[in-house]
């Protein structure tokens, strides 16, 4: 065979090996750099939030009781805790601070091509990073380490909920759950899922949506629920940028800039 068409051959060979479709479960990283001001607050059972960067550094290390202390807090403060005045005892509830690993999502690959845009179905989900049920969190005294490092702590979760049991669930994906490709890149996430926020010794629920909206992951809960206290309203605002996504800046960025470059060559032309 001619060497021409051994090249043929080869180049063609990679052509086909480069439009081949990708395997069928895909899987995307949700790591995720979280604003330090995201916070959760409830204001009936213990009138006191959490936020990331309101820790006072490490409390200690006495047993299992380390970390920092990010909460809790008197909610009639959480615009500007004082370090020093935690109400109740300190707890830390974001082990990981901003660098929130989230967990992973998986999508239909098949039949990408790498070229131009294309939407895929998202077909399953992986939170645990964000939050995972931890055996110690009824028994959170000093001398019971936590088990399970997760984004929202949930062995802090039963030292802020008097070592009740309860945790953080989501719900089901949906058609219009999609990540999306711009020649091969990922460039936007489109999701939205339930989630509630339990407490249930006391028969607590708190509904919101885990959401990512391009590049954007947010936690919310603005709830109202009926407790033996009354009305208790909880709030997660929790928001940051997944790592993972490439954005796409607007056209008129493209425009704008193309315009700056015009006309900084115009000066320059008018000049010499």
């Amino acid at each position: 065979m001619k060497p021409s068409n051994l090249m043929q051959i080869a180049l063609a060979t990679m052509a086909t090996l480069a439009m081949a479709p990708l395997a069928e479960a895909q899987t995307i990283s949700l790591n995720s750099m979280m604003n330090g001001n995201s916070f959760i607050s409830e204001d009936a059972v213990t009138g006191s939030f959490a936020r990331i960067n309101a820790g006072s550094g490490s409390l200690g290390s006495v047993g299992a009781n380390t970390g920092d202390a990010d909460g809790t807090y008197n909610i009639l403060n959480v615009s500007n805790p004082n370090p020093g005045s935690p109400w109740g005892d300190p707890i830390d509830i974001f082990p990981r601070e901003a660098n929130f690993q989230v967990g992973s999502l998986t999508y239909n690959g098949v039949g990408a091509t790498g070229i131009g845009i294309e939407t895929f179905a998202i077909t399953a989900y992986n939170l645990s990073a964000f939050w995972s049920a931890d055996p110690n969190r009824l028994n959170s005294a000093p001398d019971a380490a936590p088990t399970v490092i997760s984004d929202i702590s949930d062995y802090g979760l039963g030292q802020w909920f008097f070592n009740a049991a309860g945790g953080i669930s989501f719900g089901a994906l949906d058609a219009s759950d999609t990540v999306t490709f711009t020649d091969g890149t990922l460039t936007s996430i489109n999701l939205a899922i339930p989630t509630s926020f339990t407490i249930d010794a006391y028969g607590i629920a708190w509904n919101g949506t885990f959401s990512i909206s391009g590049a954007n992951l947010s936690y919310q809960i603005n709830d109202t629920a009926t407790t033996f206290f009354g009305p208790s309203t909880l709030i997660a605002d929790l928001a940051g940028t997944v790592n993972a996504v490439t954005v796409v800046p607007e056209p008129s960025a493209f425009a704008l800039a193309g315009l700056g470059a015009i006309t900084m060559l115009f000066r320059r032309n008018r000049r010499s």
